[in-house]
């Protein structure tokens, strides 16, 4: 795991943590610039790791925080779906693409399926990213699994 970074905590903070169909998100619309110093951020995590493509959950908060990460990362944003349990990615992932994954706060079966669906694209996951540290992540095995913060700021617990 990477080291977090100081002052994300308290744009975390500034826009907080909501439930959303696919898990945990930040409310982005809340302070654009938060937002972007937090996507900010996660890139300076992922920069070490090549990203062609960064993948999300289709939820509106986590795509505008994938699309800064993947502006500073010169990468595209690819979204993920569920529709009457058929997943997939749009734009879809190809072969040998290097992809990573990020969330603000993974959960087990959400991050396993997404695992498994680049696993099935045969893409090359080669990060896997989130704001707030979680079991989940702790768990990955494989590729770097990197968190912007430990845990979740005071004003989230």
């Amino acid at each position: 795991m990477t080291t977090p970074v100081q002052d994300a905590g308290a744009a975390v903070r500034k826009l907080g943590v909501s439930p959303d169909t696919y898990g945990p998100t930040l409310n982005t619309h809340l302070d654009p610039a938060a937002t972007e110093l937090v996507g900010t951020a996660v890139a300076e995590l992922l920069a070490a790791h090549p990203v062609d493509q960064v993948a999300v959950w289709h939820g509106a908060d986590d795509a505008v925080l994938a699309h800064v990460v993947a502006r500073r990362l010169g990468a595209v944003v690819t979204r993920v779906s569920e529709l009457e349990g058929v997943v997939g990615f749009y734009p879809p992932v190809t072969a040998g693409t290097r992809v990573a994954l990020l969330g603000t706060a993974w959960q087990p079966a959400r991050l396993r399926t997404l695992l498994n669906l680049a696993a099935t694209a045969h893409a090359e996951v080669t990060a896997v990213a989130a704001v707030l540290t979680t079991p989940a992540l702790t768990d990955v095995t494989g590729p770097p699994a990197v968190a912007l913060l430990a845990e979740p700021p005071e004003a989230l617990r």
